[in-house]
Parts: structure tokens; C-alpha cells; sequence
């Protein structure tokens, strides 16, 4: 029966050692290294942006008659149709895609997409004006094709002489709050897109 004591008693020991080893010792490692991983993806997504030159201003005129540049101080995701856009398949997963990122950015008053058109055919324009995000301040329509393609063509060429990568026929830019273009992602992968959802993650303002 001694023995038997002894025994639990020890087990008891064993027991509250290891416990007592996992908490002082085990969790903090645990949490250091999740803490370095976070600080080192960090650092990674961050080492990836750069300055591709500024965007281009979205003006709007209020009915008092005072301007307002709607890109201002925001982080801006740009993509630029062109004259006269048609629905196509690829203009097709870029609307949905902006509808994606209004889904999970949208409320952020320091958050806007920036879609650079003039005109646009019957199919493209009813397309975009039935989604449920069109009337909100986080989309910005804007003319001026000319300016913002000679912008946008400028820092993308920097882009991908910087990468050393092919140009892609269709592209977001990303801009900062400062209005610099910080980096460039084919609209049309979807791992690129994600890697931009986490560099707007980033540049975002925290939360007041």
C-alpha cells in the first residue's frame, strides 16, 4: 500500500512538473516563434513595395461648389479599362474581383478602388451599375484615360524592370496613403491578388 502511495505521489510530481514546464517554458517558445514568423512575413511583405511614381487625382465637384479629391489620403487599388470597355471574361473577373475587395474592405473609410474608364459598352456598364457595392463611396469611377495610362504605363515599366518580369495585359496598381504607387499584380491571378489583399492589409491605417 506504501508503494502504491509512493507511486501516486511521484506520478503527481511528474505531473505537475511537466505542466508547470509546458506554462514557464513551453508556451512562451511556443508563442515566440509564432511572434518571429508574424515579424518575418511582415518584413517579407513589406521589403516587396516600393515607389512606381503617384496616382493620379479623382476630382469631384460638390454642389456647393467645392473640389474634392476622392483618392486622397487613401489607399487606392487602381485598374485602368481604358475608352469604351466591353464585358469581357477577363473585364469580368476584375469587376468581381473589386467586388470581392469592397466585401472585405469596403467599411474602411481609408479604403478606395479607383476604375479608370471612358464610356463603356451596354453589357459592361449594366454589369458593374447591378452590383450591390456601386453606390458606395469606396468606388471611384474616373475619366482621364490619357493622364492615368501615362501614369500607370510609366511605374508598371519601373515595375517590372525592378522584378525582372513580363508586363501583363491586365494589372492592378496599389497605392499608399501618400498616393505612391507601392506595387503592381496581374488582375487576373489569383495568387497575386491575394499577396495584394495582404499588402492593403498592411497599408491600411490602424483602426481608430
Amino acid at each position: 500500500m506504501e508503494n502504491v502511495e509512493k507511486k501516486s505521489s511521484l506520478g503527481r510530481k511528474i505531473y505537475i512538473a511537466a505542466a508547470l514546464f509546458l506554462i514557464l517554458v513551453g508556451l512562451p517558445a511556443i508563442s515566440w516563434i509564432y511572434l518571429r514568423n508574424g515579424l518575418n512575413w511582415r518584413k517579407e511583405a513589406v521589403a516587396e513595395l516600393a515607389d512606381y511614381g503617384k496616382i493620379g487625382k479623382a476630382t469631384i465637384i460638390w454642389p456647393d461648389g467645392t473640389w474634392e479629391d476622392q483618392l486622397k489620403g487613401k489607399v487606392v487599388v487602381v485598374h485602368l479599362f481604358g475608352e469604351n470597355p466591353d464585358l469581357t471574361d477577363g473585364n469580368r473577373q476584375i469587376l468581381d474581383t473589386a467586388e470581392k475587395l469592397f466585401n472585405q474592405f469596403g467599411q474602411n473609410h481609408d479604403f478606395r478602388l479607383a476604375m479608370i474608364a471612358s464610356g463603356g459598352t451596354a453589357d459592361f456598364k449594366s454589369y458593374f451599375q447591378k452590383m450591390p457595392s456601386v453606390d458606395y463611396a469606396t468606388w471611384v469611377w474616373s475619366g482621364g484615360v490619357g493622364n492615368w495610362r501615362a501614369i500607370l504605363h510609366n511605374g508598371y515599366e519601373s515595375f517590372c524592370l525592378a522584378e525582372n518580369v513580363k508586363p501583363d495585359p491586365e494589372y492592378f496598381a496599389l497605392a499608399d496613403t501618400s498616393g505612391t504607387i507601392r506595387r503592381f499584380y496581374n488582375a487576373l491571378d489569383q495568387d497575386q491578388v491575394d499577396r495584394m489583399v495582404q499588402h492593403i492589409a498592411i497599408l491600411l491605417p490602424p483602426a481608430q
